[in-house]
């Protein structure tokens, strides 16, 4: 069982300081307790190798069990079985499994693993000690014989070290045992009912922290015992022996596990106390400094935190996923982190796929930006007033509301606490509230009933036939997209998830990144239809004053989710709609933007502060920031500038002026004022100049001398040996790889 520390929990998250360059990575994996109804939801959609993993597991399960894990992970708070431990067990064990594959897969290459009590089961499986299906059996049995622990005493988490936990259990009798050491001034311990609340309440009158735990069970400890035989018993025959390469550090002895794992080995991880600070001492002996916490929820961070504090050691301690937030936001954040590290590699394990992150990384470069935070907080809000107002009903009874924003202040996501319910009771209207640390309740937003016009849905199969030219949508759902004058026709990638909540998100989302907006300021007429199908499409119509009418569709073309309009707001705009100009026709450019002849006869001065001007407000558009955070002199990737970005500005840039800029170039640096004073040169220096007109460019596929992009063996070379490249191979690489950066980003 997890449990974090008594003593303020510290600060751990992506911002956390770094330890010392050079150190391995752990991978540590919670134990139970740190579960949430609604867990895995947001990887499954949009991450195919967790859904696999995942379906895998269901697969082994239900053939064992009966019951479906991708039931369990979908089953709302009345159907949810995750209380029964038989339940639980498996499915943290599967996910887990899970997200360790993930962070592989984008390029993650950990030293070492370790697991708190069940976590162990899934850091043999990342190890290599295990095959999924034997970590699953492990966990269900495990899960299975917890059922008939109910009983045994109690079990509490103390605020002092083992030693003193030891004496103050033989003063009481004796009838208890040291559970786990789970930090130098956190220990568990576990037994007789009554021994255990003594304890407790002696140290509370002492005003030391003690918490006796929810539930009858007393946790690793001599009450377990007569479970040991059975699960050594139970288990043998299921394991096949794997040697762990010296990977997998144990918390059932506190060393590196040099051999296998038996039946014998799984029973005693059941029965016998956590050594998790022993553990993280052989951890930091063999070198490790960085630790990633694998699980629904961080709980172990402050644990680690002290445990290395105690040896004298700054680590880095990161999460994955956290309650209720994002979940592939807080990976891929973390996995920015590990990139500063080094820990996250050019090329995956065999058979993965390569980092998804094609930036130039210093120690100054902030993290990402993940464009439109702010309108999928703004989706996450609107459905919560939608709910709250009883509006949008699945199937034939369609009902519309509208969603109006009463604050435009811009909340940090992670941070905010958001509740929804009507103004009064019985009233037909709601409202939704914010709160983050530190201040007030504020007033986000106001659901109405809608006006009850009939909706003007899209003819999808008229949209695909007319949408043909390919556009790019900046969202990590978007698989491709396309568009005719001011219809855009965005294709999803598969498993995004079903649910009001997630159409609503995809809609939204997807707006924001087809009009370059910020967050919405109203959403009006929204239609729901049936929230049991996955999007498959979506449709986004601009129209002539900036707003917008957009439509999920399924797989068949059917509407799922529809907004009639909606209105949108730049960034530190309180209320005007986005302006931003409309999606170009097939084969129209921009260049109206600029009088490229008044502008080679301006003179030198004027004319270099219009293209930086110009650049600015480029640069802020695709950062979907107001022009003024986007300063003339400050290098673009330090304003969250990467490949993708670079990739777009560069089209941009060729569309208007007729000219190719470096990505390479932005990555590493370049200012507004330095693309600025590159295009001057080329205007001045290139008279015919213009959109067209290019400069010539190596035949298609060509990157340097003996390399074709047409090759594979060329790509994964390449990819490989990114660092060294010369900005021109870079540029040809990322060009040819833009579509699948830009959709896996």
């Amino acid at each position: 069982m997890t449990t974090s520390t008594p003593a303020g929990h510290a600060r751990v998250a992506a911002d956390a300081p770094h330890g010392p360059a050079g150190g391995r990575t752990a991978l540590v994996f919670s134990g139970q307790g740190n579960q949430w109804l609604g867990m895995g939801r947001d990887l499954m959609a949009r991450e195919p190798s967790v859904r696999a993993v995942l379906e895998t597991a269901d697969d082994v399960l239900l053939g064992a069990t009966g019951w479906s894990l991708l039931g369990e992970l979908a089953a709302s708070e009345g159907e949810s079985r995750l209380a029964d431990p038989a339940v639980l067990q498996p499915t943290l064990v599967a996910l887990q499994i899970a997200l360790a594959g993930l962070l592989a897969e984008r390029g993650l290459v950990a030293d070492h693993f370790v697991g708190h009590s069940l976590g162990e089961i899934a850091a043999a499986a990342a190890a290599g000690a295990l095959d999924l299906p034997e970590a699953l059996h492990l966990a269900r049995l495990r899960g299975e014989l917890m059922r008939k622990a109910v009983g045994t005493g109690r079990t509490a988490l103390l605020g002092v070290d083992a030693e003193r936990a030891e004496a103050l259990i033989a003063v009481y009798g004796g009838g208890a045992d040291v559970a786990a050491w789970n930090a130098p001034e956190a220990t568990l311990v576990a037994g007789d009912a009554g021994t255990v609340e003594a304890i407790v309440a002696e140290l509370t009158g002492r005003e030391v922290f003690a918490r006796t735990l929810p539930g009858d069970i007393a946790f690793h400890s001599r009450f377990l015992e007569p479970l040991r035989t059975e699960f050594t018993e139970a288990a043998r025959g299921l394991l096949v022996p794997r040697p762990t390469s010296g990977r997998l550090v144990s918390t059932v002895t506190g060393t590196l596990l040099d051999g296998g794992t038996d039946s014998d080995y799984w029973a005693a991880n059941l029965r016998e106390p956590v050594r998790f600070v022993q553990a993280v001492d052989t951890l930091l002996e063999l070198g490790c400094r960085t630790f990633v916490e694998i699980g629904p929820h961080p709980t172990l961070g402050p644990s680690l935190t002290d445990c290395c504090a105690h040896r004298g050691v700054t680590p880095l301690v990161l999460p994955t996923l956290r309650r209720g937030e994002g979940e592939q936001e807080n990976v891929l954040r973390t996995l920015w982190e590990l990139r500063r590290t080094g820990a996250v590699r050019a090329a995956a394990p065999a058979g993965g796929h390569r980092v998804r992150f094609l930036t130039a990384v210093t120690a100054e470069t902030p993290p990402p930006a993940l464009r439109g935070r702010q309108a999928q907080f703004a989706a996450r809000a609107a459905a919560k007033a939608l709910t709250a107002l009883g509006a949008a009903v699945p199937g034939d009874g369609v009902a519309t509301a509208t969603v109006t924003w009463d604050s435009t202040d811009d909340l940090a996501p992670e941070a905010a606490s958001v509740v929804a319910a009507p103004v009064a009771p019985g009233a037909d209207t709601a409202a939704v509230y914010a709160r983050t640390p530190g201040t007030g309740w504020l007033r986000l937003a106001t659901a109405r009933p809608g006006t009850g016009t009939v909706p003007t849905l899209p003819n999808p199969a008229e949209l695909t036939a007319r949408c043909t030219a390919r556009r790019y949508v900046a969202d990590t759902a978007v698989a491709s997209a396309a568009q005719d004058a001011d219809d855009v026709l965005v294709r999803l990638r598969p498993g995004t998830g079903t649910g009001r909540r997630t159409h609503l998100e995809l809609a939204v989302r997807i707006t924001a990144a087809v009009l370059g907006a910020h967050a919405p300021i109203e959403l009006c007429d929204v239609t729901g239809y049936d929230d049991t199908v996955a999007g498959d499409r979506v449709h986004v119509a601009r129209m002539a004053d900036g707003t917008a009418r957009t439509t999920v569709l399924d797989a068949a073309g059917r509407p799922l989710l529809h907004i009639a309009r909606s209105a949108w707001r730049t960034r530190h705009t309180a209320a005007d709609p986005v302006t931003a100009p409309a999606p170009a026709a097939a084969g129209t450019t921009e260049a109206a933007a600029l009088d490229l002849d008044a502008l080679r006869a301006a003179d030198p001065a004027t004319r270099l502060t219009l293209l930086t001007d110009w650049v600015r407000e480029a640069a802020a558009a695709m950062l979907r920031t107001g022009v003024d955070r986007v300063p003339a002199l400050k290098p673009l990737n330090r304003l969250g500038v990467d490949s993708v970005i670079g990739l777009e500005l560069r089209r941009r840039v060729a569309a208007v002026f007729g000219a190719e800029i470096s990505v390479v170039r932005l990555l590493r640096g370049a200012t507004p004022a330095d693309l600025a004073a590159d295009l001057d040169d080329w205007l001045t220096d290139t008279p015919d100049a213009g959109p067209g007109t290019a400069p010539a460019r190596s035949a298609p596929g060509a990157v340097g001398p003996g390399l074709d992009l047409d090759d594979p063996a060329d790509i994964e070379r390449l990819l490989d040996d990114l660092d060294a490249l010369s900005p021109e191979e870079v540029d040809s690489l990322l060009g040819r790889l833009a579509d699948d950066a830009a959709s896996e980003i």
